[in-house]
């Protein structure tokens, strides 16, 4: 894509100019097509408008029946060459639509799964699938607009024009006065359309999120009674959204009733002017019949030339939007280029502080080194830091001060597919997409076979759906829905195993787990070698299988020790994990 980078102060034509210099080349064979479909329509509808001349001198004035049929035949040719020139034209545009608008989706989709986990952190993942189809479609908008639709109807109207001049110069020219007091129009509601199109993607976004949130938590909805509040949310979020949307309506509908008032005041000053050339000067009533008839078919491109440049100015609003999302640099700095692969899975927070934004720190100087193979537990209350731990390690987030390293090589030095790659993260809310058993297990290693892929099965303790589901062929719905939430879990754990990494990151990852099924993949993980395991947890459970505990407090690291001597040596450890005196 263009590298011409794009702010909200950017002008309307520039961010078009970035489009269609983008769009146009990749498909230059159908515009070239394009082209001849614009010139074939704009010229036959001048054509059909000249031949009214022919109707009306040739046949009725002349009262010549003879020349009826030739007259006939070529209304008929011009009409059938118009209609299919305009059919090759309309599917033209809806091709170049579609194809840029496609693009564009794709293109914005990818740039937002690329963002830092910072851009994540307060949207809603409705608001960003709006931005997805949205922006993609204001792209389309644009590029068919100026590329096809403005200049097909300009065409036309030079076609129009042609006849009208042809038929009487100085008519024509009073209705050319007419063009700027047009353009003075179109140009001031191009502007107020532009003050208030920008928040729309946002009000769009908005109006999404709402919805999604409450079908997506459903169960949670229905058992606190919820549904009257869920209602009065969507409702505000509709008022807002249909006030702005109503806003550019009013805007957009006003050229219509104002083009409509100017036409008809040509048209009267026209029947006075025609009314006294024929009486006086001897004009043919084919030559103002010719010519009123090209004035009032002109009127429809005229029209929609107006409209099409009013709203074009929201979709350049919205494609400026767009380039603003993807030229944004990222937050977060790129990784290097060093790898893993051949590295001792050690874990090194060296003096690692981190706030979010202006807020207070979530991590306080955190000093420690977990060693190769090691399985260790990261415990404190709600707000401790834990997840924030468990981020830096994933690298979503680089330290505010100190430094983070994987077997002696600092994070930021680490190529991101080489460290995607050394990390497996089961999280508590396991997400699962739409398909089988086996391929959301798969997803952890599109590589590993279907062998692999069941002995990592076994290892999650998934006996049960193996039993029931030999070939693991279910499928889970929606995020899992159609399982229950151990179930979850246990497929999030074998998709994890199956990635074969360095290391694992379980946060709260067994908290729906039985005892029983938990042991058994404890007992797995231990057969394990080479393998460095850090749990997040809340379950004494748990800590009877790891080596070390790092205990955080507000923040800091206040423990680093076995189980067994944190517990004798820390109340705050008894009574978080309820060991009593």
């Amino acid at each position: 894509m263009d590298d011409e980078s794009i702010s909200k102060n950017t002008p309307p034509l520039r961010i078009a100019a970035r489009v269609l210099r983008e769009a146009l080349p990749l498909r230059w064979k159908t515009y070239v097509l394009s082209i001849v479909f614009m010139i074939g329509a704009a010229g036959f509808t001048g054509a059909l408008a000249y031949s009214t001349k022919l109707i009306v001198n040739d046949v009725f004035v002349a009262a010549d029946a003879s020349a009826a049929y030739r007259v006939a035949g070529i209304v008929v040719f011009v009409s059938l060459m118009k209609s299919v020139f305009q059919y090759g034209n309309s599917v033209i545009q809806t091709m170049f639509n579609r194809s840029v608008a496609n693009d564009y989706q794709r293109l914005v989709f990818r740039n937002l799964l690329a963002k830092d986990i910072w851009h994540f952190d307060k949207k809603h993942s409705a608001a960003q699938m709006a931005q997805v189809r949205v922006l993609g479609s204001a792209a389309g908008k644009t590029v068919v607009n100026f590329s096809n639709k403005l200049p097909t109807d300009i065409l036309t109207l030079i076609a129009l024009f042609t006849v009208m001049l042809f038929q009487d110069p100085l008519m024509t020219l009073v209705s050319c006065v007419l063009l700027p007091v047009i353009f003075l129009l179109v140009s001031n509601l191009s502007n107020r359309i532009r003050a208030i199109a920008n928040a729309e993607t946002e009000l769009t976004g908005a109006f999404f999120a709402i919805g999604s949130e409450a079908f997506s938590g459903i169960k949670t909805v229905k058992s606190y009674k919820l549904e009257k509040k869920s209602i009065r949310k969507f409702d505000e979020a509709l008022k807002v959204l249909e006030k702005r949307l109503l806003s550019i309506a009013k805007v957009t509908s006003a050229t219509v009733p104002r083009m409509e008032f100017l036409g008809g005041l040509v048209i009267g000053l026209f029947v006075v002017y025609a009314s006294w050339q024929t009486i006086t000067h001897g004009k043919t009533p084919g030559e103002f019949t010719a010519f009123i008839t090209a004035f009032l078919m002109a009127y429809q491109p005229a029209e929609r030339v107006s409209h099409t440049w009013v709203e074009l100015q929201r979709a350049l609003i919205q494609c400026g939007s767009m380039y603003s999302l993807i030229d944004k640099p990222p937050r977060r700095p790129a990784g290097g280029d060093r790898s893993l692969a051949d590295v001792l899975p050690s874990i090194r927070f060296d003096h690692v502080s981190f706030r979010y934004s202006a807020k207070a720190p979530a991590l306080r100087n955190v000093d420690f080194e977990i060693q190769p193979g090691e399985r260790v537990a990261v415990v404190g209350k709600s707000g401790a830091g834990k997840s924030t731990l468990v981020d830096l390690v994933l690298r979503f987030y680089d330290p505010t001060s100190g430094t983070a390293s994987i077997g002696g090589i600092p994070l930021t030095e680490v190529a991101e597919d080489s460290l995607r790659d050394s990390i497996a993260l089961i999280s508590q809310d396991v997400f699962l997409f739409d398909g089988t058993i086996l391929e959301n297990i798969l997803d952890g290693n599109p590589n590993a076979t279907e062998a692999e892929a069941f002995e990592a099965a076994r290892l999650a303790a998934l006996d049960d759906l193996l039993a029931e589901d030999p070939k693991l062929e279910k499928v889970v719905g929606p995020n899992g829905g159609a399982l229950s939430g151990g179930q979850r879990q246990r497929i999030g754990i074998a998709r994890a195993m199956v990635k074969r990494a360095k290391i694992y990151v379980f946060d709260e990852a067994t908290s729906a787990l039985d005892v029983e099924n938990e042991r058994r993949i404890m007992i797995n993980l231990e057969k394990m070698k080479d393998v460095t395991v850090l749990f997040i947890t809340h379950r004494i459970s748990t800590i009877s299988f790891v080596d070390r505990v790092i205990m955080l407090q507000d923040g800091s690291l206040v423990a680093i020790d076995t189980a067994t001597a944190i517990e004798t040596s820390s109340e705050e450890f008894r009574r978080l994990f309820d060991l009593g005196a």
